[in-house]
């Protein structure tokens, strides 16, 4: 389901809500209710304080999580440009590694950016040693012959290993980013308070509308949980452009470079 219908269902579930506590305020003997107001006032207070503490929590957290993805994503372009800029450096038995980069790189941008509709594809630990063990073959098939080549590769072991430690990461901290529970819980209680509105108002034209609008405020904060939690898709999505301009940095034939 997309970010949007879900954000509509929870406006609805919610506006309904409210709309379900009108009909039983309707529907129970008025002394019922007369008497009940006091209870249901501080079940809406203590709901109230809750959903409000909750919510902010968790647009804060996933806020987090975008602004974390954003940095990483950052940082590894540069961390990419150091090592293909320690190959170079070190000669021309580097260039596998350097072709090698520059397809890695690619295969990178296509995990996280490649599907805008399902999001990033998965980073599974198997794939990451596998990953390790393929730069150590190609480290280890080098024979440095002077202290400037032991320099760049040692260099060259920890800029590859962080790359593939940062690829790890930003796939693992998207695995579960809010869990699809506490989403259940924060939509139960906003349902709960609406329902409660219901039995405490009056209904007429301004009580409907200020459900409307309230039901619109929850389902807008479910909005930005959904879309800060997906930050390579929907209307936050990070930019694609600085690998692409990292990967136009990459030589296409580092043999001819």
């Amino acid at each position: 389901m997309k970010t949007i219908e879900r954000t509509a269902l929870v406006a609805i579930v919610t506006f309904a809500s409210g709309m379900m506590g009108f009909l039983i305020q309707w529907l129970l003997p008025v002394q019922y209710v007369a008497d009940s107001k006091g209870a249901i006032g501080s079940v809406v207070g203590l709901v109230t304080l809750l959903l409000a503490l909750v919510l902010g929590l968790v647009i804060w957290t996933s806020f987090g999580v975008y602004t974390t993805q954003q940095s990483e994503a950052h940082s590894l372009g540069s961390t990419i440009l150091q090592l293909d800029l320690v190959l170079e450096r070190y000669g021309s038995e580097a260039v596998p590694g350097r072709r090698g980069l520059k397809e890695a790189v690619g295969r990178s941008r296509e995990r996280f950016w490649g599907h805008a509709i399902g999001g990033p594809e998965g980073f599974s630990y198997r794939q990451s040693r596998a990953d390790l063990g393929n730069i150590e073959d190609f480290f280890a098939s080098l024979r440095p012959a002077s202290d400037e080549q032991h320099q760049l590769l040692a260099s060259a072991k920890q800029l590859a290993t962080s790359i593939v430690e940062t690829n790890l990461l930003m796939s693992r901290q998207l695995a579960n980013a809010v869990p699809p529970l506490l989403l259940i819980v924060v939509i139960s209680w906003s349902s709960l308070l609406f329902l409660g509105f219901g039995l405490l108002a009056n209904f007429n034209a301004v009580t409907v509308v200020a459900e409307a609008l309230g039901a619109m405020s929850v389902a807008s904060a479910m909005f930005l949980i959904l879309e800060f939690s997906h930050p390579y898709s929907g209307v936050f999505a990070i930019s694609a452009s600085g690998l692409d301009l990292v990967l136009a940095a990459l030589i296409a034939d580092p043999a001819a470079g």
